[in-house]
């Protein structure tokens, strides 16, 4: 089944010089030949251009046995940067946004929220709940740890056809590159 996995640094507010950035996280994959140097059409968006992945890459996830995706046509590394993006499940994905003071959940009465802050017009959503505001990353998008968390972000590495379960010593690497905790949202086609 086809599946992408999205890494996001959660941050407050957007995250500073996020293109620099990734092309320092580029950089990273590249310098360990897990990615080619050029880019080509290896994503599912067959108009996108991404980073084909090469076998050392299988190293970033805890089972390696991603080598059998590597002869695929949609292999590849997409990085996003500058622009707010929504980074979430396609398949059976559901919306858990729960308020940090009072637990209130909107569910999908959160997508004006969401999408105010995509447009750049409210960082800090408002709770219908207690009317407090928080960051957008602040709110609980994963049932409380039952669902598929969503995350929120102007940088951000998604893997087509990668692994999911990615290694501690790799999600290590990318907190201390990007300085930020991490969000994984995993999801399949």
């Amino acid at each position: 089944m086809p599946s992408f996995t999205h890494i996001v640094p959660v941050c407050e507010g957007d995250y500073p010089n996020a293109h620099e950035k990734v092309g320092e996280l580029l950089a990273w994959f590249q310098a360990r030949e897990m990615v080619e140097q050029q880019p080509s059409h290896c994503l599912f968006e067959n108009e996108l251009l991404g980073y084909r992945l090469l076998a050392p890459i299988a190293s970033i996830w805890r089972e390696p046995g991603l080598t059998d995706t590597l002869d695929l046509n949609v292999c590849g590394l997409e990085l996003h940067a500058g622009e707010r993006r929504v980074f979430h499940p396609l398949e059976g994905a559901e919306l858990s946004f729960v308020c940090p003071a009072c637990g209130f959940d909107q569910g999908w009465d959160a997508l004006t929220a969401i999408g105010d802050w995509q447009a750049g017009d409210d960082d800090y959503p408002c709770c219908p709940g207690c009317q407090a505001r928080f960051s957008i990353n602040q709110f609980d998008t994963d049932a409380g740890g039952t669902d598929v968390p969503w995350a929120f972000g102007t940088l951000g590495l998604t893997f087509h056809n990668g692994g999911v379960d990615f290694a501690p010593w790799f999600l290590k690497a990318m907190r201390e590159l990007t300085g930020c905790e991490l969000r994984i949202v995993a999801s399949h086609l």
